[in-house]
């Protein structure tokens, strides 16, 4: 993921239930969430948690509208400020 300017972690599932025992496995918790606090932190990726796949898809859809609004904004000379009625 290095390799790209702009990434982002998306987990389909809300952060209590990331941090909640699981059923058939051993590992704990806590150690998950210290783990993406640690991606967020080390690698400066943002993670987000979303309830349902389909909020997880208009997250990252929305996401990437973003980043590709500020890169055409930065292309075309227009800076990385969109005022009101500007486009």
């Amino acid at each position: 993921m290095s390799s790209f300017p702009h990434r982002l972690l998306v987990i389909s599932a809300a952060l209590s239930q990331v941090n909640s025992p699981y059923a058939h496995s051993k590992i704990d918790p806590n150690r998950i969430l210290q783990s993406l606090i640690a991606v967020l932190a080390g690698l400066n990726i943002p993670v987000l948690c979303t309830e349902t796949r389909e909020l997880g898809e208009e997250v990252a859809a929305s996401y990437l509208y973003q980043i590709h609004l500020y890169d055409w904004l930065e292309t075309n000379d227009s800076g990385r400020f969109v005022i009101d009625n500007d486009l």
